[in-house]
């Protein structure tokens, strides 16, 4: 069996999101909290 040499990192961001809600205003939130974890080291994100 094949290992990576390291292990990787990842999430799962469901579109969940409080009723009334902007979704502009939640589609930036989710993106900047990409960006933060993108400069933390995670390697995806769905």
């Amino acid at each position: 069996m094949n290992l990576p040499e390291r292990m990787t990192f990842g999430i799962f961001l469901g579109p969940f999101h409080r009723v009334g809600e902007n979704p502009t205003l939640a589609f930036h939130r989710d993106m900047e909290l990409i960006e933060w974890l993108d400069e933390l080291g995670y390697d995806e994100a769905w």
